[in-house]
């Protein structure tokens, strides 16, 4: 094999190697709070909260989304499913309601 030939291979598996490396370095490590912020982008959500609930003394950990359509609970709660990690999906109650907006009643 040549020099130029091995000199191309070098440089291809350089490339390779820092491509790789570059993608690792991005990736956004996983967290219940970055799914949840996610739905940002994905969806058309009023709010998103992750809490407890208190009920008799005792805290429900609960994802809340608040959406604007009706059609988008569905496909939130299949987008939660889908990017949560199976401990959360066991840990959390996931709680995806409609926004309505408050109104005055005028006298």
């Amino acid at each position: 094999m040549s020099v130029k030939g091995k000199l191309g291979i070098l440089i291809s598996a350089c490339v390779v190697v820092a491509s790789a490396l570059f993608w690792y370095v991005q990736k956004e490590p996983y967290s219940t709070e970055t799914v949840m912020e996610s739905l940002w982008d994905e969806y058309d959500v009023q709010s998103t909260m992750i809490g407890g609930e208190n009920t008799e003394g005792k805290a429900i950990p609960t994802l809340w989304v608040d959406v604007y359509d009706e059609d988008d609970i569905p496909k939130v709660e299949k987008y939660l499913e889908k990017n949560l990690s199976t401990d959360d999906l066991k840990y959390y109650e996931i709680d995806v309601f409609l926004f309505e907006e408050l109104t005055e009643k005028s006298s």
